[in-house]
């Protein structure tokens, strides 16, 4: 195949062949998902006492130093009890809520 058949070859596809991505049928996009997930980080700060989105000064059960930085949630999904893990990360050090001896606002 010669480089010119190459940039043929998505205008030789007929309509019904061409790439198709999903539709979400409510027309929610992006923003409205930024907002459920901001609400959901707030709920989650105040379930778990967490501090998510500020800069924060963290112990840790059994380590004696200390990780400085932005906490964030580690995962899109947001834990539904207090029996689930939180999975957080300052940075690129993942870590649970439950080895979080100490945080302090910085």
């Amino acid at each position: 195949m010669q480089n010119d058949d190459q940039m043929n070859f998505f205008q030789s596809l007929e309509k019904d062949e061409r790439l198709d991505f999903p539709v979400d049928p409510l027309g929610r996009g992006y923003d409205e998902f930024a907002e459920d997930r901001e609400r959901a980080i707030e709920q989650v700060n105040t379930r778990f006492g967490a501090m998510i989105g500020e800069n924060v000064r963290l112990n840790f059960f059994g380590f004696t130093d200390e990780l400085t930085g932005k906490l964030m949630l580690n995962t899109l999904l947001i834990p539904e009890s207090k029996k689930d893990d939180v999975p957080l990360r300052i940075g690129k050090y993942p870590f649970d809520l439950r080895d979080v001896e100490n945080c302090v606002r910085v």
